[in-house]
């Protein structure tokens, strides 16, 4: 899912985040500039060794919170807030022409011939310019983590079936509203 909510003004700051369960994971991001999303699904264990199912959820919502936001916005500059430390050094190895994935993770094409998601987000590091990767402490309060995390929740909540499809488009816009207005303040 993904929704367009009020901008703000100043730089381009997008926060990502991912929540893992035992057979499932989701992630969510937002953006400054207005673009929200969630995606959630069940966990595609044979991608991927569950110790690194973390990391690679949070890699994933850093890849489609850049896909939306450079697509809207090419070749301004993006400061991308990651909570994960491990995530983290796999941006910043990636931005320096690195190409190791988190242990385990299956580089193979996908259906379809499509290439893997975090194959298109270690291009991305490389080669987009003006793309800054920085830590952002988890719950301690900065409102652009905090609704991400919100938002990878939902997702997870979602696909577990205890929160309907249906009210996604009602309370995506309203918890990333509300974290925008407290960034602006």
């Amino acid at each position: 899912m993904n929704e367009r909510v009020k901008a703000v003004a100043g730089p381009i700051v997008l926060a990502t985040d991912a929540s893992v369960g035992p057979d499932r994971v989701a992630s969510g991001y937002l953006a400054t500039t207005g673009p929200t999303g969630l995606r959630a699904h069940l966990y595609p264990k044979h991608l991927v060794r569950p110790r690194s199912g973390v990391v690679v959820t949070e890699l994933r919502a850093v890849y489609w919170g850049l896909k939306t936001v450079l697509h809207a916005h090419p070749g301004r500059p993006i400061e991308v807030r990651v909570d994960n430390l491990q995530a983290l050094r796999h941006l910043h190895s990636w931005q320096q022409g690195g190409t190791n994935m988190p242990e385990g993770y299956d580089t193979h094409l996908r259906a379809q011939g499509r290439q893997p998601t975090l194959v298109k987000l270690q291009l991305l590091a490389e080669y987009t310019p003006h793309l800054t990767f920085v830590h952002e402490k988890a719950h301690a309060g900065h409102p652009l983590n905090e609704a991400a995390d919100s938002l990878a929740k939902l997702g997870l909540r979602c696909v577990r079936g205890t929160v309907p499809r249906t009210e996604l488009p009602r309370l995506v816009p309203l918890w990333a509203t509300g974290a925008l207005a407290a960034w602006a303040a």
